[in-house]
């Protein structure tokens, strides 16, 4: 049950590229956390934000950037990832970023940021959700 938000200029992608972008990346946590992709109860539960940031809203050292990093947060169920699936997540987002907005000269074109909640922390339709759970919504058979 992943949450991905995604922060970007305003118009760097059309909205076939930006599809494509959240398709991809969406497909790439649900590797990561162990979810068949063909899986509907899977892609039903990873949910994801695309959000445009205009020009002249993204500052380093109380500069603005004339081209702005892409920011890649990506929100899981403690326990959902290992080490070892949060650094293939983290090269594969890398992989999908630079195909889709290329590398920027002389520093990162993203951020990949991951949270986890804490397990009992994740609740909707008045309910909460477990790890246990939610694997079994998403058809995550333990390893």
């Amino acid at each position: 049950m992943p949450l991905i938000q995604v922060d970007a200029p305003l118009g760097d992608l059309d909205k076939s590229k930006q599809d494509a972008l959240m398709s991809q990346l969406s497909n790439a946590v649900l590797t990561a956390e162990g979810a068949p992709l063909a899986s509907a109860g899977a892609q039903s539960l990873v949910w994801a934000h695309f959000n445009e940031k205009p020009q002249g809203t993204f500052y380093v050292g109380g500069v603005p950037l004339d081209k702005p990093p892409f920011r890649i947060a990506v929100t899981t169920p403690q326990g959902a990832l290992s080490d070892e699936t949060r650094t293939s997540l983290v090269a594969e987002i890398g992989r999908i970023v630079d195909d889709f907005v290329g590398p920027h000269e002389d520093r990162l074109n993203h951020w990949a940021m991951l949270y986890e909640v804490t397990d009992g922390g994740w609740a909707g339709a008045g309910q909460i959700f477990r790890l246990g759970d939610i694997q079994k919504a998403m058809d995550i058979t333990a390893a």
